[in-house]
C-alpha cells in the first residue's frame, strides 16, 4: 500500500519527531485486503478492508516505552510519540536490551508490481465476466472466488536499519458443478504477482469440463491405488510434511487455515471463509467435530499419540536419506515467481536454504537468523504437465482436489492423516483418462508418500492452506504409489 519513498517519509517523521531519544524504533503496517466473488453467473460480493498502524518504541538508556496509532497526521503522530516517552520515563531499567541492527543488506526482490497494485473491481469483474462466459457456454453452474491483497511491512529504527516489504497478489478459484449436482470441477491458481498471467477463462475451461467429465461416476473398490496428485492437492499433502524439519521434528499434522509466521496465522476473516466456500472447502478450522486444526504449513493437527512427527525424526541428522530420490524441497528466498520477503522475523537478511535434496535431509530449521520452511517454498519438479504425467501412468487416478484434511492418532504411522477428494475423480488406464470414479476417504501420512513418488510435473503457485492465503509456495504434481484408499465417499 505505501512506497518505499512513502514508508520512509512516514518513518523518519516518527524518528525525527523522537530524536531526544537515545534509540527509536517505529514499526508500520498498512493494506489492503479485498476480493470478488460470485455465483449463478453473478457477482455476489465485493469487498474491500484497509487497515493501517504506526508503533513507536523510544529508548531512554535502560529504559523503554512504545504506543501505537492508527492517526497519522502529525499531530497523531506526536501524541503517539509523546505517550512512549512518557511510558519510557516511568518504566524500569531493563539491563538485557537487546542492541538495535544497523543497516541490512537484502536479497532485492520487487513483490508489488503495478498490475497487482491496480488490480480493482472492475479488473476482477472482466476476469468474472469471461469466466461466467466459458461456463455459461458449457452449460455449467460456477462460483468462485478473486481476493487481492497489498500489504506494507517496514521495520526503521535510529541505527539505520530499514527493512521494507510490499507485498502485492491475488488469486483465482473457483468451482465448476453441473445443474443437477451430477457433477464437479476445480480450478484455480493462487499467490499470483503478476496479474497478467492469470487466465480466468482458461481456468473456468478446465473446472468446466472436469465437471462435465466427473458425470456418472463409477464406484472400484478401496485399495491402494497409484495416484497423481494435481498441484492443489499436493500443495495440501506438502503441507503436513513442512514441520518435521524444526528442532526436534515438530509440527506437520493435518488442518488448518493459512500458513502465518511464527505462531500461526491471524483468525480467518470473512474473506477467507468466503474463498474456502466458494472454492469447494471447508471453512477455516473445519467443521464441528471435524478434528484437530493447526497451520496448513506445519501447525499441530490433532493428535498423534506415540506415532507423532518426533518419532520420525529421532536420531535423525543431516546426511540421512529420508524420502524418495525424486523429493527435493527448499526456501528459494528471492525467488523471482514467488516474490515473498527477503527479511527475517528479527529483521535479519533471509538466505536461500536446502530442506531435501534427492531425498537427503540437507538442513534442519530453528536457530538465531534461521529461515521458515515455509518461506518461499519450493518442491523441485520437472517440465512434465499433467497431461504428460498422465501418458506415462498405465493405471491410476487422477486426483484434482482434497476435502478437508484431519490428523490421525496413531502409534505405528507418523503424521497419519486423513482426507477426502472432491470436485474431478478420475481412472487413468493406459495413458488416458478413462471415466470418472466416485470419491474416495483416504489414510496416508506424507512421509509414507513421499517416498512412493514415482513422478514429478512442472511446479506452479499455490497456497497450501486450507483456505487461500498465507505464503503459496512453488508445488508441482507428483505422483504417488500405494496411495491407500480407504472408503467410499458418496459426495460429488
Amino acid at each position: 500500500m505505501y512506497t518505499r519513498d512513502e514508508a520512509k517519509a512516514i518513518t523518519d517523521k516518527v524518528m525525527n519527531m523522537a530524536k531526544g531519544s537515545t534509540d527509536v524504533e517505529v514499526q508500520l503496517r498498512g493494506g489492503e485486503n479485498s476480493g470478488t466473488r460470485w455465483a449463478n453467473s453473478s457477482i455476489t460480493t465485493n469487498l474491500v478492508q484497509y487497515d493501517r498502524n504506526l508503533t513507536v518504541t523510544v529508548r531512554n538508556g535502560q529504559k523503554s516505552g512504545n504506543a501505537t496509532t492508527k492517526d497519522f497526521s502529525d499531530a497523531g503522530i506526536k501524541t503517539m510519540v509523546d505517550e512512549a516517552v512518557a511510558e519510557a520515563a516511568k518504566a524500569t531499567d531493563s539491563p538485557s536490551l537487546p542492541e538495535l541492527l544497523g543497516a541490512q543488506d537484502y536479497i532485492p526482490v520487487d513483490s508489488a508490481l503495478s498490475n497487482a497494485v491496480n488490480f480493482g473491481p472492475g479488473e476482477r469483474a472482466k476476469m468474472v465476466k469471461a469466466s461466467i462466459g466459458v461456463s455459461d457456454s458449457k452449460g455449467v453452474t460456477a462460483s468462485g472466488y478473486i481476493p487481492k491483497l497489498d500489504q506494507t511491512n517496514v521495520t526503521a529504527n535510529s541505527k539505520g536499519l530499514f527493512a521494507y516489504y510490499r507485498n502485492a497478489e491475488a488469486s483465482f478459484v473457483l468451482t465448476c458443478r453441473m445443474p443437477d449436482g451430477s457433477g464437479s470441477g476445480w480450478s484455480g491458481t493462487t499467490g499470483i504477482k503478476d496479474i497478467s498471467s492469470i487466465d480466468a477463462a482458461a481456468l473456468t475451461m478446465v473446472a468446466a469440463n472436469k465437471a462435465l467429465k466427473s458425470r456418472n461416476a463409477k464406484a472400484m473398490e478401496p485399495g491402494r491405488y497409484t495416484v497423481i496428485l494435481e498441484p492443489r492437492a499436493n500443495a495440501r499433502f506438502l503441507s503436513l510434511v513442512t514441520g518435521v524439519f524444526n528442532p526436534g521434528g515438530g509440527g506437520g499434522g493435518g488442518g488448518g487455515g493459512g500458513r502465518g509466521g511464527p505462531g500461526g496465522g491471524a483468525p480467518p476473516d470473512a474473506a477467507a471463509i468466503a474463498a474456502a466456500i466458494a472454492a469447494g472447502g471447508p471453512p477455516p478450522g473445519g467443521f464441528p467435530g471435524a478434528g484437530g486444526g493447526g497451520g496448513g504449513g506445519g501447525g499441530g493437527g490433532g493428535g498423534f499419540g506415540g506415532g507423532g512427527p518426533n518419532s520420525f525424526m529421532a536420531g535423525k541428522k543431516v546426511g540421512d536419506k529420508i524420502f524418495s530420490e525424486k523429493f527435493n524441497l527448499r526456501s528459494d528466498v528471492g525467488n523471482e515467481v514467488l516474490r515473498q520477503s527477503t527479511i527475517l522475523g528479527d529483521n535479519r537478511p533471509a538466505k536461500p536454504i536446502t530442506w531435501v535434496e534427492n531425498g537427503i535431509l540437507r538442513n534442519f530449521a530453528g536457530g538465531l537468523g534461521s529461515v521458515g520452511v515455509n518461506n518461499s517454498l519450493v518442491q523441485g519438479g520437472t517440465d512434465l504437465s499433467i497431461e504428460d504425467m498422465i501418458k506415462q501412468t498405465r493405471r491410476g487416478l487422477l486426483v484434482t482436489f482434497f476435502w478437508y484434511i484431519r490428523g490421525v492418532p496413531s502409534e505405528s504411522q507418523p503424521l497419519l492423516n486423513t482426507g477426502m477428494t472432491r470436485d474431478g475423480l478420475f481412472l487413468i488406464e493406459n495413458g488416458e483418462i478413462s471415466h470418472a470414479v466416485q470419491n474416495f476417504r483416504w489414510n496416508m501420512s506424507p512421509l509414507v508418500g513421499y517416498n512412493n513418488l514415482s513422478l514429478v510435473g512442472k511446479p506452479v503457485s499455490m497456497h497450501m492452506g486450507e483456505s487461500y492465503d498465507g505464503s503459496a509456495g512453488l508445488v508441482p504434481p507428483v505422483r504417488i504409489d500405494d496411495f491407500y484408499m480407504t472408503s467410499v465417499s458418496p459426495a460429488v
